[in-house]
């Protein structure tokens, strides 16, 4: 009878073990579910927030108009426009300046052509642009001289005749 209740109590204990297992792993998809579910609720709530800030400053905007307090309308919009005029100062030089750098890009004879267009145009130009390449060679081509003498008077007959076309050739280049 003690050889059945350790048996029965070593299978308990694995019957445990077993049961352990397959708990902790769905206890943790919950936890990751419950986890997104709050993180949604949360970014649903800030949506709805500024939503509703957005509503109440308009719906602000509209009772001081209708009570004609444009005093107060006109400060509030001087100040939200001294706020933002950095902004639009600093977004009008990143503008220039990536339109001169694609205007750079373009020939010279057609940068007045589309100085005036605006930047999605400059583009949509130079990615369909074909890239040619213009740029003047760093080797200059030339003859080279095979080793032919420099005086043709004294040459033999045979050489002559080895040297024939680089003699006529030397001829050409002296009438032309």
């Amino acid at each position: 009878m003690s050889e059945e209740n350790i048996q029965s109590g070593s299978e308990q204990q694995r019957a445990e073990q077993t049961q352990e297992k397959p708990d902790s792993s769905p206890e943790i998809g919950g936890l990751i579910a419950e986890s997104k579910k709050y993180r949604t609720r949360a970014q649903d709530a800030e949506k709805q927030l500024a939503e509703l800030q957005q509503k109440l400053e308009q719906q602000e905007n509209v009772k001081l108009k209708e009570k004609e307090e444009f005093k107060t309308l006109a400060e509030k919009f001087e100040a939200e426009v001294n706020e933002l005029s950095p902004y639009k100062e600093k977004y009008d030089s990143l503008y220039n300046q990536r339109k001169s750098q694609l205007l750079n890009k373009l020939p010279e004879d057609q940068r007045d052509k589309f100085k005036n267009k605006d930047i999605e145009v400059l583009e949509f130009m130079i990615e369909n642009m074909p890239k040619a390449d213009f740029r003047e060679p760093n080797a200059q081509g030339g003859i080279q001289k095979t080793g032919s003498p420099s005086n043709w008077v004294k040459l033999s007959a045979e050489e002559k005749r080895a040297n024939w076309d680089s003699i006529i050739d030397s001829y050409k280049n002296k009438i032309n």
